[in-house]
């Protein structure tokens, strides 16, 4: 009796919440009533005790288990900006993401603002939508909106979960890449018998000790896994890229998304961009993870685990991506901002952007 009463009040100690702390001390009641039967009734009861701890304990990490509370969210979301054509350029193409129906959110309508003739096409990797036009005019800007009304839900995410392209989700890219330092991370970190599941949340729990969010060091934002290794600082992108790239030298499937983490707020402006990872477990079932949130939510650490957020809206998906009509230049590393070409080559910073949204359902 002495060893089950000092689990219980051990396993209090490490996490001790008001649920937990109910729960267990009417497990100790019972087993102090027990404490003056006689022996031959007390034998008869530990059986019934110990039932009692894992009912009780299932019980509370049922109630304690972080739950976003909404399962379903609609809203209006613009995207917004300005392209500017590069003055000299005889001909430059335009190529801007779009957001479409998939894993998660329904566009119940997508409303395309753009003074030029444009065409829609979808690469056929990932499925991303782009809007495509070009141009032989010169030195002048194109604004452009889009604008969308969406629901994001928690049920759309169940329907459409079941990966089919496991190769595709192992493969490296050009800077969320797989070496000798990223193998030894992963046999490092991730239990070697564990169920897929338990290795990426080792893989989790490894990434948000080893990165610290940081916007002030150069070279942060652009996904690498090698800058992201070696300096541990970064944003979303390089948390994701780091989380990706030991789950791939783990051999479990994950893919990274790009979007926005809508503010829960009535309406509003969003900053900028947000992405997250998602990874496959034995049953080809796609998990959500995000990494970069969680370092700066710990209270929330295991609400980023494995959990669909209804805040969260996809415009693309995958790294490397190649567009459609094929670009001159190298596969597009993350495709989120309007990328434009002048002559075949790649534009810098060829738009100014601005998103905003608005709660549609109360």
């Amino acid at each position: 009796m002495l060893d089950l009463k000092d689990l219980i009040v051990t396993s209090f100690l490490q996490d001790p919440s008001e649920l937990r702390m109910t729960a267990y001390l009417g497990v100790l009641g019972l087993m102090l009533v027990c404490s003056f039967w006689p022996q031959k009734r007390l034998q008869k009861t530990l059986f019934l005790v110990s039932a009692l701890v894992v009912v009780f304990s299932t019980y509370v990490f049922a109630q304690e288990a972080p739950r976003s509370g909404i399962e379903k969210r609609e809203f209006e979301l613009i995207y917004q900006g300005e392209i500017q054509i590069p003055v000299n350029a005889k001909e430059t193409e335009v190529w801007i993401p779009l957001a479409s129906s998939r894993e998660g959110q329904k566009i119940l309508e997508r409303k395309i603002n753009l003074p030029v003739k444009y065409q829609i096409f979808q690469e056929p990797i990932y499925g991303n939508e782009m809007i495509y036009f070009k141009t032989e005019k010169a030195g002048f800007s194109i604004p452009f909106s889009v604008q969308y009304h969406a629901v994001t839900s928690e049920n759309y995410f169940k329907k459409e979960v079941a990966q089919k392209k496991t190769a595709l989700y192992l493969k490296p890219s050009r800077l969320m890449s797989v070496d000798n330092r990223i193998r030894e991370i992963a046999k490092s970190v991730v239990p070697g018998k564990a169920s897929f599941f338990d290795k990426a949340k080792a893989i989790y729990d490894y990434v948000i000790t080893h990165m610290q969010y940081d916007k002030t060091t150069p070279g942060w934002g652009r996904g690498d896994t090698q800058r992201a290794c070696k300096i541990g600082k970064g944003n979303c992108t390089d948390f994701h890229s780091l989380f990706i790239s030991v789950a791939y030298a783990a051999e479990i499937p994950a893919r990274f998304k790009i979007g926005f983490q809508v503010p829960t707020d009535p309406e509003g402006t969003i900053p900028g961009y947000h992405c997250w990872a998602e990874f496959s477990d034995e049953n080809r079932t796609w998990n959500p993870v995000d990494a970069s949130e969680a370092w700066k939510h710990p209270e929330k650490h295991a609400s980023y685990f494995a959990r669909f957020d209804v805040n969260k809206f996809l415009i693309s998906m995958g790294r490397d991506i190649e567009l459609v009509p094929r670009q001159k230049g190298e596969p597009v590393n993350i495709f989120f901002y309007p990328y434009v070409e002048a002559d075949g080559k790649a534009v810098e910073n060829p738009a100014q952007m601005k998103f905003s949204y608005k709660n549609l359902v109360k």
